[in-house]
């Protein structure tokens, strides 16, 4: 696939990826009667998560260089999925293919743009990892030695 080709498909997917999540977010606000201070902690934070990851998109469409080093941090912050001793994050701005444990057992998930974040609440054990977003940091790495070199 050519360089440009790949690049746009990096920035689409961060793009339509956090608009998705954006709006995942504003219906689950919608129908939350109360909003407590931890709900409201964890609303903003999935709002800034995706809003950062339309940003992602928006700085790699303009400037190729610094658009693939803030592309990359969106991309790491989605790879590790966690939730335990009532602590939890996971977060992924368009495609999620994660394997891990769930408990005792083993889980996988496929789904596009989630979020879900724990603070001080629930004991259930998760660890995954994204594939998705590895493939993507692989692709980035690719895109930006044929920027340089």
């Amino acid at each position: 696939m050519k360089f440009s080709k790949l690049k746009w498909l990096i920035v689409w997917l961060q793009i339509i990826g956090g608009i998705n999540g954006i709006g995942l977010i504003v219906y689950l606000m919608l129908q939350t009667e109360v909003i407590s201070g931890p709900l409201l902690f964890i609303f903003l934070t999935g709002l800034f998560l995706f809003g950062f990851s339309i940003y992602c998109g928006r700085i790699l469409m303009n400037n190729e260089k610094d658009g693939f080093i803030i592309s990359g941090i969106n991309q790491a912050l989605q790879i590790f999925q966690f939730r335990m001793l009532g602590y939890g994050l996971s977060y992924s701005s368009g495609i999620t293919v994660a394997f891990g444990i769930k408990g005792l057992t083993f889980n996988f998930e496929t789904a596009f743009s989630s979020f879900n974040m724990n603070v001080n609440s629930g004991n259930d054990f998760l660890i995954r990892i994204n594939l998705i977003p590895i493939l993507v940091l692989i692709m980035l790495l690719r895109l930006g030695k044929t920027l340089v070199g």
